[in-house]
């Protein structure tokens, strides 16, 4: 996929874990770790580093999802 999407460099770099996804208002991804570090990728490269995020891929505009770690599931938040 081409869309452009928010991460982290951690998470590029370093596989870090994604452990929080925003679909925003605007339309905007952004899929984070617990790392502060902003990059902008292809949803296709995030999906390549975690494909559970399939899982979540029909969160409405305003919503989130969580989860502690790479092993549990995804809990939607509103």
């Amino acid at each position: 996929m081409s869309i452009a999407v928010y991460t982290t460099k951690h998470v590029i770099r370093e596989n870090s874990v994604i452990l929080h996804v925003y679909h925003d208002m605007d339309g905007d991804w952004q899929f984070l770790g617990s790392e502060e570090d902003a990059a902008i990728v292809s949803l296709g490269q995030i999906l390549h580093i975690d494909n559970s995020l399939n899982e979540i891929l029909d969160l409405k505009e305003g919503t989130s999802a969580h989860r502690r770690s790479k092993d549990e599931k995804w809990i939607m938040m509103k």
